[in-house]
């Protein structure tokens, strides 16, 4: 069973990687062959190079687009990286880096940012200047809060939360319209505000491994999603909501408390792949669900 959760954490984090530089670029690997390189230097990856800051010979790409600075020893977020008017990805996962100053608002331009695997303990408000953000991800820092400034990023679809300390979202999270992917999975989440159903265009969400004893019931709002994960939590029963998630094709419920299933099943007819394992289901009621998904994959 453990397998099928491996498989799931996989599928869920290919996208993490679609940060990958334009093709139709070069990529220079190190310094050295960047300022020697007779070609515009618009993509630069210094990843695992040791770096413990960035060089200011970097100041002489004026026209960087795409920066990977993964996997270094970099503690603070340099200066240096404002001069770039142009830069669109932004790399800076696995570092050591313990704060965003709010100088941050001079990346307009970013796209996509990565900062997972670092220290932060929270945003400052500047990131709701960041108009064209579109991925963010800030997966395994420390973070406890959200600023109100993040209902300003619009354009973000893809938000990766997961393994932080956030209990709370601000209200203006349901401006996020435009939210495909989210994952808060692994915090401290002990409720989900109605308003979040609002994110109408959700494809898929985790809320893997919080404190969750219900989800709400207008959770059946969520009519584009496909994925939902809600295992270990403290769930005792699904919204009666759950069978207008007419698109839904995996969900995963394991490790709660659940002993039925919404009477109203059946509806859930693109379902391929239900997870109960570790709830109290009895064998009739495993019956029921067998007999009202036929087409679905189903692991008690």
């Amino acid at each position: 069973m453990k397998r099928l959760f491996y498989i799931f954490l996989m599928l869920s984090h290919l996208g993490l990687y679609a940060q990958d530089a334009n093709t139709k670029k070069p990529v220079f690997l190190n310094m050295n062959e960047a300022l020697e390189s007779e070609l515009v230097v618009a993509q630069l990856n210094l990843r695992d190079q040791f770096l413990f800051v960035i060089p200011d010979d970097i100041l002489k790409f004026k026209s960087l687009e795409f920066l990977n600075l993964m996997r270094n020893n970099i503690e603070n977020f340099s200066p240096i990286l404002f001069n770039f008017n142009k830069l669109e990805v932004l790399i800076l996962r696995q570092n050591s880096i313990k704060y965003l100053p709010e100088d941050i608002r001079k990346l307009e331009k970013i796209k996509k940012l990565d900062l997972a695997l670092n220290n932060l303990s929270k945003l400052p408000d500047a990131v709701g200047n960041l108009r064209k953000l579109e991925y963010l991800y800030l997966s395994s820092n420390s973070i406890t809060h959200l600023p109100e400034t993040i209902g300003n990023c619009k354009n973000i679809q893809y938000l990766d939360l997961d393994n932080n300390q956030l209990s709370e979202v601000p209200n203006s999270f349901s401006k996020l319209q435009n939210l495909k992917k989210l994952n808060f999975s692994g915090n401290q989440f002990y409720q989900i505000d109605n308003d979040w159903m609002n994110l109408k265009n959700l494809v898929e969400l985790n809320l893997e491994n919080n404190q969750l004893s219900h989800l709400p019931e207008n959770l059946g709002n969520l009519k584009n999603l496909n994925i939902l994960n809600a295992n270990n939590n403290k769930l005792k029963e699904m919204p009666d909501s759950l069978q207008n998630l007419k698109n839904l094709t995996f969900l995963s419920l394991g490790g709660n408390k659940i002993k039925k299933l919404p009477k109203d099943i059946a509806h859930l007819t693109s379902l391929r792949t239900l997870i109960l394992v570790g709830n109290p289901i009895d064998s009739m009621e495993q019956s029921r669900i067998k007999k009202e998904l036929p087409n679905c994959a189903i692991y008690f």
